[in-house]
């Protein structure tokens, strides 16, 4: 349900943050807080893809980070804006209008030391997952940490079938309010690997339907 709603959220961004963290039943929050407790330092150079509102670029500002947001949405970064200038960061936080998949135009290889996603990858075709973490891969430092935070499909067929069957009505809706939705993703875990990545740390949330990967560029 989370998930699907976010699309209708993200056409009414003032109601944004509060609307997702009632849909999270506030966990999205708190997986937020736990990112940039348990994977970020001071000093740190940050990719955030699919910043939002910026909740979590600022959480990461605050802790000493340097950010670089990216969004498409020009209402959710207005309100970013705000958010970050009330803050105090504006010089911490720079926010960027552009897509993921424009990554290998805007950024050059070993860019970033942390590159970090909540709840993006879920709104991606295959083809985009693999592409955008290729790209994650060539921009990252070498030793550098990829945080990714999403939906993932159970493996089981039983769970899945639940999983289905009980989203089904929210995406549903949210088709009918913005012609998009979002879908659990399946084997993330493999892709990311895949792209050359190491995965260090997993932590499930909401039921086991979301899950944290922390993965690792190491030196091939």
């Amino acid at each position: 349900m989370s998930y699907a709603f976010m699309k209708i959220l993200e056409s009414a961004p003032k109601r944004y943050d509060a609307g997702i963290n009632i849909l999270t039943v506030g966990r999205l929050r708190h997986l937020k807080q736990d990112i940039v407790d348990e994977f970020i330092a001071k000093g740190d150079k940050i990719l955030e893809l699919g910043c939002g509102t910026g909740s979590l670029a600022i959480l990461c500002a605050a802790k000493g980070a340097e950010v670089t947001g990216i969004d498409l949405s020009p209402k959710m970064l207005a309100i970013a804006h705000r958010k970050l200038k009330k803050a105090g960061l504006t010089e911490k936080i720079k926010l960027l209008r552009m897509s993921a998949m424009d990554m290998d135009t805007t950024f050059a290889d070993n860019s970033f030391n942390v590159i970090t996603s909540t709840l993006v990858f879920s709104e991606m075709s295959r083809e985009e997952i693999r592409y955008v973490l290729n790209q994650c891969y060539r921009v990252l430092k070498t030793n550098g940490s990829l945080i990714i935070a999403d939906e993932i499909m159970p493996p089981s067929l039983f769970a899945k079938s639940l999983l289905l069957l009980f989203r089904l009505p929210f995406a549903i809706i949210a088709y009918i309010f913005t012609q998009t939705t979002t879908q659990a993703v399946a084997k993330l875990d493999e892709e990311i690997r895949q792209a050359g990545f190491s995965i260090i740390k997993t932590k499930s949330y909401l039921l086991r339907t979301m899950r944290l990967f922390q993965a690792r560029k190491y030196l091939k």
